[in-house]
């Protein structure tokens, strides 16, 4: 079993719970940061989620990014699982993936199932 952090914008609740639910069929554990919700309170709390964000990114054997639309902290994420040599697979739901997406992913797929399937192709 790969533990697979979820890596995306704030409020894509709607990947997280699909991602969950694909990642667990697949047999891997996943790590939804959003457990530790800060929406709302992160000013003067953003050692403490970045902290915590890389923290359970370590502790990961991959990550799936969700790349459908633009986001700072999602980039970062996987900026960072890539420095580490953490594979990392992209969601992207069609949109046409940035350079710096294809640079730092280890896959790319438009299609949430495609991403989790190519999981147990890149996870460590």
């Amino acid at each position: 079993m790969t533990r697979v952090y979820l890596a995306g914008p704030p409020y894509a609740e709607e990947y997280r719970r699909r991602a969950a639910r694909l990642l667990a069929a697949a047999g891997h554990e996943p790590v939804d940061p959003m457990r530790r919700d800060f929406r709302g309170a992160t000013e003067g709390r953003e050692q403490e989620l970045v902290d915590g964000d890389l923290a359970d990114i370590d502790a990961c054997g991959a990550v799936l990014a969700d790349f459908t639309r633009p986001d700072e902290g999602t980039a970062m994420e996987a900026w960072y699982a890539h420095s580490r040599s953490i594979p990392v697979v992209a969601y992207t739901g069609g949109t046409p993936p940035h350079p710096w997406t294809v640079y730092v992913c280890d896959a790319v797929s438009a299609d949430l199932e495609d991403a989790v399937t190519s999981l147990s192709d890149t996870s460590r």
